[in-house]
């Protein structure tokens, strides 16, 4: 057994270049890897390389239509899917690799080569639905395919029927929700900021699954500003409850670090001490209910959440206690706001989950 974390980063990646200026460049995950020799983790870490995704894997969670037009768009020409989202020329083929690079971390984990990975890929996903766009959302937001969404189902395919996807995005993930809605085998539980003040505009505490898969979708919109003060209330009055009533087999994690504290992209106000909590917490979880396994995606980053928030993931995860930021503490008014709408979440899932 190896007690490295496996980490997925390969120059592939950087195939998938804007044509313009643009905040998803390829420059982000180089970032975050140089990030692991500034704080003298590259040791702790097995570096593997992607295969590419087939699109029986895609299918999985994506229509065939959209797959094709991803595909056709990426061959023909170089320009926008919508206002945010970008294809050029490797654009199809680097998605490929991304989603691949989820699968062959997945692979080492069910052959025993480690319990812990991170996926440093992209182009993200988080926000793309079944046929793309999700949710009525105005957009793609950067994404292509759902990586992580794509791997829930790879692993039920393998047995693990019980799938928990933790998103920590400052942006409410339109799409793992959509394709997971009116699913109780994946419970989708997402922290962002309020959508009344940030894209996709979706993720309200009400949002909480449809049909069979009502009261396993979580929804944990918080207000600008939150710290990490507010997660921490977050994940012990919502989050670990409702994991250990679900009891997962597998844990995945939707790893944005856009909610760190200044990003230009976001207005939330998490250190790396908030980040440290939370992927103490998960893997914590995941040693209870998932024989340790762990399963981090890539999402947003666009700033010094990449050089700083990455590095404590990884060594939170490698079991290396790395102090960077000071906690960051809510306002008073912003800390009042944000337990009334934790209050809130509480009373609106009390009939599916047991919550105090």
């Amino acid at each position: 057994m190896e007690s490295k974390v496996v980490l997925v980063y390969s120059n592939k990646y950087l195939g998938h270049k804007p044509p313009i200026n643009h905040p998803e460049r390829p420059a982000r995950i180089n970032i975050a890897y140089e990030a692991l020799r500034t704080y003298d983790l590259v040791e702790h870490v097995t570096i593997v390389e992607p295969r590419r995704a087939h699109v029986n894997d895609l299918l999985k969670v994506h229509s065939e239509d959209y797959i094709r037009n991803i595909e056709a768009t990426s061959r023909s020409s170089v320009g926008f899917l919508d206002g945010d989202t970008y294809v050029v020329h490797d654009t199809y083929d680097v998605a490929l690799y991304a989603v691949g690079g989820v699968l062959e971390a997945i692979d080492r984990m069910l052959k025993g080569k480690t319990k812990k990975a991170f996926a440093l890929v992209r182009p993200p996903g988080h926000h793309a639905g079944v046929r793309g766009r999700a949710l009525n959302a105005p957009s793609l937001g950067f994404c292509i395919f759902n990586n992580v969404a794509i791997a829930a189902r790879y692993l039920q395919d393998r047995g693990y029927k019980k799938i928990v996807i933790v998103d920590i995005d400052v942006h409410h993930g339109n799409g793992t929700q959509e394709i997971f809605q009116e699913d109780n085998t994946v419970l989708y539980i997402s922290l962002h900021q309020d959508p009344e003040t940030l894209y996709p505009g979706t993720g309200y505490s009400n949002e909480i699954g449809v049909g069979e898969g009502e009261g396993y979708t979580i929804n944990i919109p918080l207000p600008p500003g939150s710290s990490d003060d507010v997660y921490k209330i977050a994940f012990e009055e919502i989050v670990r409850p409702i994991i250990e009533e679900f009891a997962p087999n597998f844990l995945l994690i939707s790893a944005g670090y856009d909610a760190y504290l200044a990003d230009p992209l976001g207005d939330l106000n998490v250190s790396t001490e908030g980040y440290k909590m939370i992927f103490k917490t998960l893997c914590e979880l995941s040693n209870k209910y998932c024989n340790g396994r762990v399963l981090a995606v890539l999402e947003g980053g666009y700033s010094a959440g990449l050089a700083k928030g990455f590095p404590t993931t990884i060594a939170t995860m490698g079991g290396v206690d790395l102090k960077i930021d000071e906690p960051t503490t809510s306002r008073s008014s912003i800390l009042n706001k944000a337990k009334a709408v934790i209050d809130e979440i509480k009373h609106v899932l009390g009939g599916y989950w047991k919550l105090t």
